[in-house]
């Protein structure tokens, strides 16, 4: 069984993110992740694709 949440882990995560994103950027350094909005929708798809196979298997929960 796959369970899909969003949680207090996947909120803190998106905090690291954005305050790694403001750091690295405040300091002009190269962000520590795909820099260009194709990486990005990579990143997305092969989740995305992940979700769509564990739903066709009957394997899907959100929660």
């Amino acid at each position: 069984m796959v369970e899909i949440t969003l949680g207090a882990t996947e909120l803190q995560a998106a905090a690291v993110g954005l305050v790694t994103g403001v750091l690295y950027t405040s300091v002009r350094a190269p962000i520590p992740a795909p820099n260009v909005l194709g990486g990005i929708f990579a990143i997305v798809g092969t989740f995305v694709g992940f979700a769509f196979v564990a739903a066709m298997r009957g394997q899907l929960h959100f929660g």
